[in-house]
């Protein structure tokens, strides 16, 4: 006889409906985590009551195909009419209450749970537009009356990244639709199916060997190419890097570099760093020879980022209590060699931050005058071009990252370096000759300038990337005309080799143009009057003047800027912005200088940004982004050739991966992780034993043998515990009077 069937009891319904149908772990919230993930936010929800729904009550969720094309379809309805808070998602079908074995108490269930869910729905929204609602209260009240984007924010959680306002990555808040076009140009493109197979490419590679790779070396110059590859590295540096930012006395280096391929194995370490340090700086951009390329980047990216990490392996090494000329100069090297190679770009902005905390903590901010007979004359001035050349660096940095710079905030006094050329100074020189006129061209005539608007150009920098200060447009215009006075100050030298000082000087100072003019014109919803039509056009001046720029100097075979800046990335988005917008104002003078511009700038920048990423295999994103926004606005002006101006902007990407991927590195080793120098074997000293273990058996000499020595406990060496090395900056350095202090 059977039994009866005993009806289980049913758990708890606890997670929300998509999350119990996928059968997935839920967090419980409103909306939940899995679902904002998932962009479907708003059609999570949960069942007030503790049965579960039959299948036809469950909420109908898209595919996977139509949730990623939900946010173009919602960048459309956005243009056509605002979405209301009543718009929610469609619960069930209607057809269901057609079906005869359906009672009217399961009619009448199905109808409370359907508002029930509703009412969920209303008071999730309600929520979030009141949060929003005071959100743009409290900002209004902190900012001025002003809602306008102030910088970007990339990630969630811990894990975010911040660009301010002068970062072209913020350009992306006032460009919406371009986010909505990038996504309907590349699905199921061949650059997608491309970027793909790259990416398949890598994945096998990196499962062959460990993820984590170790490089062993004795000495850093067993890492060195052939004698005639970095002969003509290091000439390549000496004609590009260092016209610019001083860190070599070329004379001292160039004999010392002499001397370096007279011996097998230099006692000195110092020269294996610099070299190698050059060496990466220089490497991606040489012309010669085509790369392979991996999912890391080319070939030449990969060598250089094993000779950072030896010269990162190199400076570990190096005392901060005892630092030289050598450590110094390999640190500011290497600062270039990241921007150079775009290697750990989002890292970038804290290298620079930490150097600087190292050359402050080192005194450079303060002018060597102060140091009198404890600095000769020579290193006086290899200290100035340091501090000049720190400087510059960390300006730049904080531009690009849209920051307030620490320039603006520190009281330094270091002088500018003299304007004469490197065979006048010596190191044992007594007396700085005098400096030249800034008409003629040395060696030190970029940094001689470039200080000369330090201040202007850190403290504009602080204005615009402020969160709570607003410019005005008679302030913008007041900047604008000093940055013009600055610009036509640059001295037209003749010098062959004074083409990339000129470019940078001139560069430096235009990227400032459009960062002031681009605050005036990214709001597309202001009223185009006679301010904003100005800055649009002297936005379009100053961006083509900037890519011309980059432009003529590529021209020349020097890509040293153009592997190291990102002006004309800048300047060639806010075109693409200016541009797509331009035929709504109804204005025909500011659309036809919108459409030459896009013609003449988005294309030379995309010109430079294919250089850059075929040179080092990195910033393909970047390329693909200013090729999207450049068929964004060409659709604009040719309405009839959309479908082709968008095949166009997808076929730039394609060309350039399929140029990459068939040229393959075969044999690709994976980019070093860390390098580590290992010593010479060392014979242990053979200690006696003795049956007492006495102290005689572990003599002091023992320990200084294998350099164990305790530093603080060395009275007769260590001078900090006699105060002997303390003296003050505002007193004389004679002996008697030091002594006279420390008594």
């Amino acid at each position: 006889m059977n039994k009866p069937r005993i009806q289980r009891r049913q758990r708890a319904v606890l997670s929300c409906n998509d999350c119990r149908r996928r059968k997935l772990r839920c967090d419980r919230k409103l909306p939940c985590d899995r679902c904002i993930k998932g962009g479907i936010a708003e059609e999570c929800a949960y069942e007030t009551d503790n049965q579960t729904p039959p299948s036809d009550c469950l909420l109908e969720r898209p595919s996977k195909r139509q949730r990623e094309s939900v946010p173009c379809a919602a960048a459309a309805r956005t243009e056509e009419a605002p979405r209301s808070y009543l718009d929610v998602p469609k619960l069930f079908n209607p057809s269901e209450f057609a079906r005869s074995d359906i009672t009217a108490q399961d009619r009448v269930k199905h109808l409370e749970r359907q508002v029930a869910l509703l009412e969920q729905q209303l008071l999730v929204q309600k929520s979030v537009s009141l949060e929003a609602s005071r959100f743009i209260g409290r900002t209004t009240d902190t900012l001025s009356g002003t809602t306008s984007p102030r910088g970007f924010l990339k990630g969630r959680h811990y894990g975010s990244f911040y660009y301010g306002p002068s970062s072209p990555t913020s350009i992306m808040a006032y460009f919406p639709e371009l986010r909505a076009f990038m996504k309907n140009v590349y699905h199921n493109s061949t650059a997608q199916r491309l970027a793909q197979d790259m990416m398949a490419v890598g994945k096998a590679t990196s499962t062959n060997g460990s993820s984590y790779r170790i490089v062993t070396v004795s000495s850093l110059r067993d890492l060195l190419p052939d004698r005639s590859i970095t002969d003509r590295l290091v000439q390549k540096y000496l004609s590009t890097f260092e016209t610019t930012y001083r860190i070599l006395h070329i004379p001292t280096f160039q004999n010392a570099y002499e001397r370096y391929w007279d011996v097998d194995k230099p006692g000195s370490t110092e020269m294996d760093a610099v070299v190698l340090s050059i060496l990466a700086c220089t490497i991606c951009i040489c012309t010669n020879g085509s790369p392979q390329y991996s999912r890391n980047g080319s070939t030449l990216h990969t060598q250089a980022v094993l000779w950072m990490k030896a010269c990162e392996a190199w400076l570990r090494r190096q005392s901060s209590k005892h630092r030289t000329l050598a450590s110094l100069q390999v640190r500011c090297l290497r600062l270039l060699a990241l921007a150079a190679t775009s290697h750990k770009a989002k890292d970038y902005y804290h290298e620079v931050q930490a150097h600087m905390g190292i050359m402050i903590s080192c005194g450079m901010h303060r002018d060597p005058v102060h140091f009198g007979d404890r600095c000769s004359t020579f290193e006086g001035e290899m200290r100035r071009r340091l501090w000049a050349t720190s400087v510059e660096i960390e300006l730049q940095a904080s531009i690009d990252k849209g920051t307030p710079s620490m320039v603006s905030r520190l009281e330094a006094d270091c002088a500018a370096p003299g304007n004469f050329n490197d065979v006048q100074l010596s190191p044992s020189l007594e007396e700085l000759p005098p400096s030249e006129p800034v008409e003629v061209f040395t060696d030190t005539s970029f940094l001689f300038m470039s200080t000369r608007s330090l201040n202007f150009r850190s403290s504009l920098c602080a204005l615009t990337n402020s969160l709570q200060s607003r410019l005005d447009f008679q302030d913008t215009l007041s900047h604008a005309n000093t940055i013009e006075e600055y610009i036509q100050s640059i001295p037209n030298w003749t010098d062959p080799g004074s083409l990339q000082a000129r470019t940078l000087l001139d560069l430096q100072l235009r990227q400032l143009l459009v960062i002031l003019y681009a605050a005036k014109t990214a709001d597309v919803g202001a009223t185009l009057n006679t301010e904003r039509r100005y800055s649009i056009i002297a936005l379009m001046g100053a961006a083509a003047a900037t890519t011309a720029l980059h432009t003529a100097l590529t021209a020349s075979s020097n890509l040293a800027l153009c592997c190291t800046r990102s002006d004309y990335y800048r300047a060639a988005l806010l075109v693409c912005h200016v541009a797509c917008h331009a035929n709504k104002v109804n204005d025909t003078m500011v659309a036809q200088a919108a459409k030459s511009t896009l013609d003449s700038c988005a294309q030379q920048a995309l010109r430079l940004q294919e250089e850059r990423v075929m040179l080092v295999g990195r910033g393909g994103q970047q390329h693909w982004v200013l090729s999207a926004a450049v068929g964004l606005a060409s659709v604009q002006f040719e309405p009839s050739h959309s479908d082709a101006v968008k095949l166009q902007a997808i076929d730039r990407v394609s060309r350039l991966l399929y140029r990459m991927l068939s040229r393959k590195d075969i044999g690709e080793e994976p980019p070093a992780n860390e390098v580590l120098l290992q010593d010479a074997p060392r014979i242990p000293k053979q200690i006696n034993s003795h049956p007492g273990y006495s102290a005689a058996a572990l003599s002091t000499d023992s320990f200084a043998d294998v350099g164990l020595r305790i530093d603080a406990f060395d009275f007769g060496e260590t001078s900090e515990w006699m105060l002997d090395d303390f003296w003050f900056l505002n007193e004389p350095f004679g002996s008697e009077c030091q002594a006279n202090h420390l008594i």
